[in-house]
């Protein structure tokens, strides 16, 4: 049955925002109050993403060909670049981030040299994070975890988180590892539930090793930025105008817009992405999964949007669940995007590196042959 799967996309999402809701309702005294646009939204949101996706798990077909095998040879050649590219990148990151910073303020200016494309030092290296992703999701996967090689993988995944200092990176790792390794059963719900607690405590961390704050003391930091970071965005979402973009759909087809502009067909270039800072009393620039969908086409497209996702990620999970191993790792990553939702929206924000990864996962599962056939 469709409800008994704890990690669905529809028991997912009605999850994390029931712990969304609950967490609001335990510090709502020290937030401004929600808003009825964000009640409707949420309201059209969860049903219809939920719904559609129940919908698709139980029509769409089941697979009925074998697991697909890795192709060793694939994967032991991505390892050795990334071995060779990765820490060289990082060593060159960190090199420059203390030249233009001092030592005290390392992480913080390693993260800003991340995001900010004239400073970012790692070049084409940037895109191995989903090198490394799907390199973890081969050793996490396989029946017989080869301890040497995991340990590897992992080292080049804390290398990287190192390089960017982004949350989300570390995120996408664990959450993607967390969810193969619970459905192969090689772990329980407990490690789950600490890596949450964990999660709960390396927000605030991470933000003090950035620099922290000058007006704050650390504890008052610790609260306010757990706060910001799980329930002020249901309280910006009130702030934004529907169909305010300056272009049709900007925001949520912006790879869109991307990819006809790289095939030469001028249709305009969408504004940057620049989320403005609201105040709900605590400043936050994140507006919820629903905000792009609402800012271009309004409640039509939070139900547009949340019935195609459901759609698509339903079907995706019915194959993953009926052995097709490669849609289980395609909807592993997908998965940290659904925990996160309570932030911002990032599926077809990041239609970019879905693809990305669902060509890596394809790669290291296809044999490749030059010689012709007699």
């Amino acid at each position: 049955m469709p409800g008994r799967q704890i990690f669905s996309p529809w028991n997912t999402t009605l999850i994390v925002w029931i712990v969304t809701l609950s967490l609001y309702v335990m510090v709502h005294k020290e937030l401004y109050a929600i808003s009825s646009q964000f009640v409707y939204g949420i309201t059209i949101w969860v049903f219809t993403f939920a719904f559609s996706s129940i919908v698709s798990f139980i029509f769409f077909p089941a697979y009925k060909k074998d697991s697909w095998v890795v192709c060793e040879k694939n994967v032991d050649i991505i390892t050795i670049i990334a071995l060779i590219l990765v820490p060289f990148a990082v060593y060159k990151a960190v090199q420059h981030a203390m030249l233009i910073g001092s030592p005290e303020d390392l992480f913080l200016t390693l993260r800003e040299q991340a995001i900010d494309p004239e400073e970012n030092q790692l070049g084409i290296v940037k895109y191995f994070v989903y090198v490394i992703n799907v390199l973890l999701i081969v050793e996490v996967s396989r029946n017989k975890i080869r301890k040497w090689r995991l340990l590897l993988v992992l080292a080049l995944c804390l290398l990287f988180f190192i390089a960017t200092m982004g949350k989300m990176t570390l995120f996408m790792y664990i959450f993607t590892s967390l969810y193969l390794l619970y459905e192969s059963k090689k772990i329980s719900l407990k490690p789950i539930f600490y890596c949450c607690l964990f999660f709960v405590v390396l927000v605030p961390v991470m933000f003090l090793l950035r620099g922290g704050s000058e007006t704050e003391t650390d504890g008052e930091v610790v609260g306010n930025l757990l706060i910001i970071y799980t329930v002020t965005s249901i309280i910006a979402f009130g702030y934004l105008t529907p169909n305010s973009s300056t272009m049709w759909g900007e925001s949520t087809l912006r790879f869109f817009y991307g990819l006809l502009d790289s095939l030469g067909i001028n249709v305009g270039t969408p504004p940057p992405i620049v989320q403005e800072f609201c105040n709900t009393p605590l400043p936050t620039n994140v507006y919820t999964v629903m905000s792009s969908y609402f800012k271009d086409f309004g409640f039509t497209g939070i139900f547009v949007f949340a019935l195609i996702e459901g759609l698509v990620i339903g079907a995706m999970y019915k194959q993953s669940k009926t052995g097709n191993n490669l849609m289980m790792y395609l909807y592993a990553y997908i998965f940290t995007y659904l925990v996160t939702q309570f932030v911002d929206e990032q599926i077809f924000q990041g239609l970019s590196s879905i693809i990305q990864m669902a060509i890596l996962i394809l790669i290291c599962h296809v044999k490749f042959s030059y010689s012709k056939k007699e």
